[in-house]
């Protein structure tokens, strides 16, 4: 085992996420391990590039994407200051206009705005760790005094005290690299350090580097779980009034035309929900779960407005390799979505320094035994009684089909049990076959017998934005 402990002396962190490029508003958490391996280098520039030196770190690029143990971002802001630029000599600008002189010289100096993303940390203590290493003394000695000469993680404000990892036997990693995981962080590879040498000789910013996916570590509690598992989440971002929840249908169709064109064709199965031999003439529904997408709306609090804060996909356990990145690839390319007289909305896609809990995956993922509808539950057909026992075992039946337990209890109202959602009727009826009659559609709670973990998306709308279920606090996890 070999490691590394990272130490926030202030509590907070001031680092960009670099996958926004020249934005500078999103604080990068948890920190990628390719910022430490740049910063090992520069501590190993700064001793004089010893032999020794080199022969570690090109061991330790060699090693594969580390486990990571970090807490939480509490809250983070993105702060624009004035900096001064480099020194001057020259007098007047590129339009002849002349620049203000520094006091007692000839020397000039400008000032350009530049954006810090700052956040405050649940925990100041990062671990990270590889279960298999197995250093030689002399490389694990030199390591360890190359990050005790690290001073920063990020912005020079961001001060860290850096250490070999004493042991890791209590340790257990919130982050785990591997295929299914919804969180992209840089690693170092072979070859990175050559990477970052020829990129100073050459006076040139560095290449970025290589991602790797990250997710959390799955659970051994005995946890149930519907066929929708990862959820990927966006950002709604416009200059119009906040959207109403009620707006679901029409914002998740417009999301659902533009990721069907902009898919890679032939259209995966995965994404359209349509069979493979199925035609226009004579459409047929796939029978295996595919891709849904969802609305996350501000919700589930005293303050709560009812409005749309994001979108999320759910992407089914079931997908292969190959169909799960077509998935990836065709939410990739949607980044805006136009609603008409409702505007143009960008998508900005969410990471683990989310500060809004509605934009967080755990929110609609959390495990608990009590859910209630946050858009309402479509029917499978129309019953007699919309709120009688006909009513509830065909929601009873649409947990199955959704690959849930079946619930202990089932209640349905016009409303919801959640703070901030609409009711019902305010809802409009998804479109339904031709030929076929409107479809009925109503709140609902579910109690289950053991946790479920979410998303929880039930009913003949749940690929669609409806049947979404929220945990309510009651609900013992």
């Amino acid at each position: 085992m070999f490691g590394f402990t990272i130490r926030y002396l202030r509590g907070s962190v001031t680092a960009a996420d670099v996958s926004r490029g020249s934005e500078k508003d999103l604080v990068e958490w948890p920190p990628h391990p390719d910022r430490l391996f740049c910063a090992l280098v520069q501590a190993w520039a700064d001793a004089g590039c010893p032999a020794a030196g080199r022969t570690a770190l090109e061991w330790l690029e060699g090693l594969g994407p580390p486990l990571l143990r970090c807490g939480n971002v509490l809250s983070s802001h993105s702060v624009q200051h004035y900096v001064p630029v480099n020194d001057n000599w020259s007098l007047v600008n590129n339009k002849g206009k002349p620049f203000a002189l520094i006091q007692e010289s000839l020397l000039t100096r400008d000032r350009k705005p530049r954006r810090f993303a700052v956040g405050t940390l649940s925990e100041e203590v990062v671990h990270l760790w590889w279960p298999d290493a197995a250093p030689t003394p002399e490389l694990a000695s030199t390591l360890g005094d190359l990050a005790r000469g690290i001073a920063c993680l990020g912005h020079s404000s961001s001060l860290v005290a850096v250490d070999l990892l004493s042991k890791a036997e209590d340790l257990s990693p919130n982050w785990l690299p591997g295929p299914d995981g919804n969180l992209s962080l840089r690693v170092p590879v072979p070859g990175r350090l050559r990477e970052l040498v020829e990129a100073h000789q050459q006076n040139r910013r560095p290449p970025v580097g290589e991602w790797t996916t990250y997710g959390a570590p799955k659970t051994s509690a005995i946890v149930s779980q519907g066929h929708h598992r990862d959820l990927i989440v966006f950002r709604l971002a416009g200059d119009r009034p906040p959207l109403p929840l009620e707006a679901t249908a029409k914002v998740i169709a417009v999301w659902r035309a533009a990721l069907l064109a902009r898919a890679d064709h032939p259209v995966s199965e995965a994404i359209s929900g349509h069979a493979a031999d199925s035609t226009p003439e004579a459409p047929r529904p796939s029978p295996r779960p595919h891709l849904a997408l969802l609305p996350l709306a501000d919700v589930a609090h005293p303050f709560a407005r009812g409005h749309l804060l994001g979108l999320a996909a759910a992407l089914p356990a079931q997908l292969t390799a190959a169909e799960r990145r077509a998935c990836l690839r065709a939410l990739g390319r949607v980044d805006e979505l136009t609603l008409g007289s409702l505007g143009l909305w960008r998508l900005e896609r969410c990471g683990a320094a989310e500060r809004r809990a509605t934009l967080l995956e755990e929110t609609w993922s959390r495990p608990s035994c009590l859910w209630s509808s946050v858009t309402p539950v479509v029917l499978g057909r129309y019953p007699d009684k919309l709120w009688g026992d006909e009513a509830r075992e065909l929601i009873r039946g649409a947990c199955q089909i959704a690959g849930l337990p079946e619930p202990s209890v089932v209640a349905l109202a016009p409303v919801a049990w959640v703070l901030g959602v609409p009711p019902a009727f305010r809802f409009p009826p998804l479109p339904s076959r031709p030929g076929k009659p409107r479809r009925a559609h109503v709140h609902a709670l579910l109690e289950f017998d053991r946790p479920v973990a979410g998303p929880v998306l039930v009913g003949a709308g749940r690929h669609l934005g409806y049947g979404v279920f929220r945990q309510l606090s009651g609900g013992r996890p």
